[in-house]
């Protein structure tokens, strides 16, 4: 197996040698700060400053080093097309996938859009399978790299995700695919403004959100025109298929908890419990205030928050610091944050289904020596075709691997 391979932690890429890693920088969005901070720079005698008190004009937020740190930036998946690396980039209210030369710093665009969301991808020869998210919902579309023709092969109100070509048959692929909110089944709306890529990705992707429906895996045949629903239960959420020359699929699959989006009873609730809200978000805010004027808080506690431990991983609320205490009351010998329900699986051609690991946030396969390099959410594994397990390096919240 290659000892060199890429990762993403907390939206941001990196490659590990095999002895270290390395995080690589996208020219794009150092381009796009550059740019921003210029800016700021020329307007910020407008809102600093006497003179910009004087008139009533003082934004004390408005300085170039605020601005900087306001840009939301999430890279969402990494990939490679004849030896030049690409990677899908999210940057303010823009979305893009962008290749990158090893022997130039600079970078050339293979999608952008201000609109649309190309989040996940895969390639295979001179086609790029991606995912594309507009006005609601998210569907499959394939990429001619030669030509640049990209044709959609799914529709619907639904949220597909996370393509894969498949390694037996160059038309198929595989891919996630689950029902979106009942509110979210509405025709777009052509006169009202397009929503920023990152409200899009955080309703679309995560997992946990209200009333989407369990995740399935599904298999699209874009030679024959058919759809075959694989993986599928109201229970589970299948996620993250990998396809292998021997016919056999490896994915995740986590619990699925139906979210009603509401009821009486909780109605009821929030009712009653509104004028505390209202307190602790007055209180929360004069606590803020009150340590960036006089470095003094108001709660003179030192308790940490109960959600403290708290922290999203692909879009799932986790406990962390207890699942964690609860891998190592198992006595694992690499323990980390994932919860064990996270499940690694195998489905083989004729229909076994086998457990792989579990624990698992993210993976690769490689074909040949049949190792699989894991993230458990704090470490990065590798899982010899023997079975034996080593940690290769300590990475945290791991979302991807390449």
């Amino acid at each position: 197996m290659k000892n060199s391979f890429y990762y993403i932690r907390e939206g941001k890429m990196y490659r590990f040698d095999g002895t270290k890693s390395v995080e690589i920088h996208s020219w794009v969005l150092d381009s796009y700060i550059s740019k921003v901070k210029s800016r700021a720079e020329q307007n910020e005698w407008k809102y600093n400053g006497q003179g910009a008190a004087f008139t009533g004009s003082a934004m004390p937020h408005a300085s170039a080093s605020e601005r900087v740190s306001s840009i939301f930036s999430r890279v969402n998946c990494v990939g490679e097309y004849k030896n030049i690396f690409l990677y899908s980039i999210d940057i303010d209210s823009t979305n893009g996938i962008y290749r990158k030369s090893a022997d130039s710093d600079s970078e050339g665009i293979v999608l952008c859009s201000s609109s649309t969301s190309y989040r996940s991808f895969d390639v295979q020869g001179d086609r790029l399978v991606a995912s594309a998210a507009f006005a609601g919902e998210s569907h499959i579309g394939v990429l001619d790299l030669e030509t640049g023709r990209f044709d959609t092969y799914t529709e619907g109100h639904v949220c597909d995700s996370s393509p894969v070509w498949s390694a037996t048959d160059k038309g198929k692929i595989y891919f996630c695919s689950k029902g979106l909110p009942e509110n979210e089944k509405k025709a777009p709306d052509d006169n009202s403004a397009p929503r920023g890529i990152s409200q899009i990705v955080d309703e679309m992707y995560s997992s946990s959100s209200a009333t989407f429906g369990p995740s399935a895996i599904c298999l699209l045949d874009i030679n024959e025109g058919s759809l075959t629903e694989l993986l599928s239960d109201n229970s589970y959420n299948y996620t993250s298929p990998q396809s292998m020359p021997d016919g056999s699929l490896y994915y995740i699959r986590k619990p699925y908890k139906y979210n009603s989006g509401g009821n009486s009873f909780g109605c009821l609730a929030d009712i009653v419990m509104l004028p505390v809200r209202l307190f602790q978000a007055l209180f929360g805010f004069l606590n803020v205030f009150s340590a960036k004027y006089s470095g003094k808080t108001l709660s003179r506690s030192d308790v940490k928050r109960k959600d403290e431990g708290q922290m999203m991983i692909d879009g799932n609320l986790i406990n962390a610091e207890r699942e964690l205490k609860e891998n190592e009351r198992r006595g694992d010998k690499n323990p980390g944050i994932i919860p064990r329900s996270w499940e690694l699986r195998r489905l083989d051609s004729n229909g076994t289904d086998t457990l792989i690991r579990t624990g698992v946030a993210a993976y690769r396969v490689d074909s040949e020596s049949e190792e699989i390099i894991i993230s458990n959410g704090s470490h990065i594994l590798r899982i010899n075709a023997d079975g034996k397990e080593e940690k290769l390096l300590t990475a945290d919240k791991v979302t991807f691997i390449k």
